[in-house]
Formats: structure tokens, C-alpha cells, sequence
């Protein structure tokens, strides 16, 4: 069973979730809800590695653009397939996504991970939440379709652990229910304020 994209679902101020755009790393081909981080030194964003406790700067509103430079749109002379198709569309393993080339500029928008963001994610696909899950702190794997997940497997404060969970969906009424809302830990939040 495949997981669902990551977004946001609420604010616990009420505001709208707080978005940026930065330009992209080259080569990223990550699919929408992906945990983003700003690369050290050049500062473009990039999928978050996942195996180490780096910070999240947020979670990706579009997919990644493959791009052939930091931040640079590829030319139609260049590489033309670039400009016209870019990532991935999951479940279609050959299918690509169209570009939007009046709104390809180089940059990725991403809901930021603050403390005032509440995330609506799913636990993994073998995986059931419980109430006696929320909250406690639990890490954020990528599942074999390139989608993430809360991974409740990993639950080691300090070690290998991302997102508090804070709530179980409401929404998800099934036998097994996978959905849960959840804030990113504060320590694990690249930008904050």
C-alpha cells in the first residue's frame, strides 16, 4: 500500500502556513510532499537525505525540476527533454510530468516546517496509528513509490527521530488507519522565525 503526499493541514495560530521558494539544487527529481533541506554552501534546496539528522526546511509543494545547474533552467538547445518534461508521476513508472515554462523559474515552493505548522502525513503502509502514538517523536522515511511517511519504527529522540506526532486524522476511518497530523521537532527545523 503506497503512502499519500505530505502537506500542510493547519496552523496553530490560525495564519496561512508559512511557503518560501529557493532555488533548486541540479538533478533533483523528487516527487510533492518530499522533505526539502537547504544545502550547505550554496544554499539551494534539495531532497532531505533522511539518513542523518539534518534539518527540514519544509515539505515540497511541486515535484523536482532535474535541473541542469544550481537554480538554472536547462536551454531548448541544451536539453530540451528538461524544459518539457521533470520528475516523476507516481504509480506511471514511464510517465513524466509536462513542464510549466511560464512558471519554471528555477525555484522550488515548500510549506516551511515551523512550530506553528501542523503536517497531515500517513504512517508507514504496514504500519497502524494508534492513539497511544501521539505525541511521541518518530522519524519520516521514504517508501518505495518516493513518497515519505512517519516511520514509526524509528522512535529514538536524538537519534533518528524528525515529527511529533500531535493527532491521528480524524478523516481516516478505515480498519487500519495510517493518517496523522504532526509538527516538525523544533530541533530539526533548518529555518526558523
Amino acid at each position: 500500500m503506497a503512502s499519500s503526499e505530505i502537506h500542510s493541514i493547519q496552523t496553530i495560530s490560525g495564519n496561512q502556513p508559512r511557503i518560501r521558494r529557493i532555488i533548486e539544487e541540479a538533478g533533483q527529481t523528487f516527487l510533492a510532499g518530499t522533505p526539502l533541506q537547504i544545502a550547505p554552501g550554496d544554499g539551494g534546496v534539495q531532497a532531505w537525505n533522511g539518513t542523518s539528522l539534518n534539518p527540514i526546511a519544509g515539505f515540497s509543494k511541486e515535484f523536482g525540476l532535474n535541473l541542469g545547474a544550481l537554480g538554472v533552467l536547462p536551454s531548448a538547445s541544451v536539453t530540451p527533454a528538461q524544459v518539457f518534461t521533470f520528475g516523476s508521476v507516481p504509480y506511471e513508472t514511464s510517465a513524466k510530468n509536462i513542464g510549466r515554462p511560464l512558471f519554471n523559474d528555477g525555484r522550488t515552493g515548500f510549506e516551511v516546517a515551523l512550530s506553528d505548522t501542523v503536517f497531515l502525513g500517513q504512517v508507514g503502509p504496514a504500519q497502524t496509528a494508534l492513539q497511544s502514538n501521539v505525541g511521541k517523536q518518530y522519524g519520516i522515511t521514504i517508501d518505495a513509490d518516493n513518497h515519505w511517511y512517519v516511520d514509526l519504527t524509528k522512535s529514538t529522540a536524538g537519534t533518528n527521530t524528525a515529527v511529533i506526532i500531535v493527532k491521528l486524522d480524524p478523516n481516516d476511518q478505515s480498519a487500519t488507519p495510517r493518517g496523522v497530523y504532526f509538527v516538525v521537532i523544533p530541533s530539526m527545523q533548518q529555518l526558523v522565525g
